[in-house]
């Protein structure tokens, strides 16, 4: 039997394929998070936070531009006038206090958005395990009960957006990647300062400010999902679902009035998710090592 795990592992899989995020790089967002529509600083913020190493995309607290700024502070200039280093520093001197800004905001996200192509993809599970995913509804475990239950049927889902595009806005005149990529491709020396708590270790190892970065979100918009499993229900069963239908279901979570779900006269389920015309809504992540990032 098909745990739920199987099956959302199954289902994240076939879609970042079809979403061009390919593993390991690729992560789901759980939940698909409706994007702002005319607040740029909402929107970079998302770009701003460091992704933890987590195969659901999570932020970490370290924002990029503090842990950037701290960094470019910390690095020893050369004396060459073309120094990236150097070049780094004076830009963030005339940048001030300023927050960062990335060169596409929500008036341009949307502008893509609107002239991007449509995709559609079937998905299927018949009746490896991934950790942390959700069940049936948001936050819901997925071991026993109404999930496992949904999993131990054969799944039948059909996946339709709008428009659909990777968003990879890059970061405004704030930033100097190539001051980035030299602290990055040297490992000790110049232009680390000699001494002191910051070291590549401390910047781009494991526990480091900036292992990794968001390279970019799958944005959609017009999401209309539907999904069904041959499992029966209980009637109890199908009153806790239907209670938790406005949280989000699966596969998008999306809290409110845009998920429905029926049942059949044997209690077989089919669920409907759909989403705002023109509210984008991310759904995926490309997440990427410092070195995929900087190189």
């Amino acid at each position: 039997m098909t745990s739920f795990d199987e099956m959302q592992a199954r289902f994240v899989a076939a879609e970042l394929a079809v979403l061009a995020h390919p593993a390991p790089r690729g992560r789901v967002l759980q939940p698909t998070l409706p994007l702002p529509t005319d607040d740029d600083q909402a929107l970079w913020s998302l770009f701003d936070a460091i992704p933890l190493g987590t195969p659901i995309y999570a932020a970490s607290g370290t924002r990029f531009f503090t842990a950037y700024s701290a960094l470019i502070g910390a690095l020893v200039a050369g004396g060459n006038p073309l120094d990236p280093i150097a070049a780094a520093k004076q830009r963030l001197a005339a940048w001030g206090s300023k927050p960062p800004d990335w060169s596409i905001g929500c008036a341009g996200l949307l502008k893509l958005l609107g002239s991007a192509p449509s995709l559609a993809f079937p998905f299927t599970s018949t009746a490896v395990p991934e950790l942390d995913f959700w069940g049936l509804w948001t936050e819901s475990p997925t071991a026993g009960g109404p999930s496992a239950q949904f999993a131990s049927g054969d799944i039948s889902a059909d996946l339709s957006f709008h428009h659909a595009l990777i968003f990879a806005p890059t970061p405004g005149n704030w930033y100097v990647s190539s001051a980035l990529a030299l602290a990055h491709a040297t490992r000790s020396g110049p232009p680390w300062p000699s001494g002191s708590d910051v070291t590549w270790d401390s910047t781009f190892g494991p526990d480091g400010t900036m292992p990794r970065f968001l390279a970019g979100l799958s944005v959609v918009a017009e999401i209309d999902a539907r999904s069904a499993s041959t499992a029966v229900f209980t009637p109890a069963d199908q009153a806790l679902i239907r209670s938790n239908a406005t949280r989000g279901l699966w596969p998008y979570y999306l809290e409110g009035p845009g998920t429905s779900v029926t049942f059949d006269g044997t209690g077989r389920i089919a669920i409907r998710t759909t989403s705002e015309a023109k509210r984008p809504v991310a759904i995926a992540a490309t997440v990427l090592t410092a070195g995929e990032y900087l190189s």
